[in-house]
């Protein structure tokens, strides 16, 4: 009888580790297997300084994200910045992408339910006017409130 129990438990517990890794997995289509390395490295600018820079390969592109780029606790108690552009449409459920009035296009965090809400009654394609912040730890700005 007790090796009949640790059998079963055996075989359950390898089961459910068998099925969280495969959970785990992204398929190759997914968009977010997509990512396959990312790459520290330190570059110097032209005033002789020394930046640490980090590059994701995504699907063949290579990105460049800065250190610098990265917004500090300083950053996003800063006044903020106004701007306009196209509501392009939901990237995820917590970001959209807008191009902005010099035609480059930007994700942005949306978070407070009354910029969602105007947002969705704006629809995409409509012209739009916007405060947004910096957030902490983000490269991507968030939408603070939209005209």
């Amino acid at each position: 009888m007790r090796k009949k129990f640790l059998l079963i438990s055996t075989i359950l517990v390898i089961s459910a580790s068998a099925a969280l890794v495969a959970c785990g997995k992204k398929s190759p289509s997914s968009p977010e297997s997509s990512v396959s390395s990312d790459k520290t490295t330190q570059e110097e600018t032209s005033k002789g300084q020394t930046v640490a820079t980090t590059e994701t390969k995504t699907e063949g592109t290579t990105e460049a994200v800065k250190k610098d780029d990265i917004a500090t606790k300083q950053d996003e108690k800063a006044k903020p910045k106004e701007a306009s552009g196209t509501f392009e449409g939901w990237a995820d459920s917590s970001s959209v992408e807008i191009k902005m009035s010099d035609g480059e296009y930007q994700t942005f965090f949306v978070e407070k339910e009354e910029v969602k809400k105007a947002l969705n009654e704006k629809g995409e394609g409509a012209s739009i006017s916007f405060t947004y912040g910096a957030l902490e730890g983000q490269v991507n700005k968030q939408i603070l409130s939209v005209k």
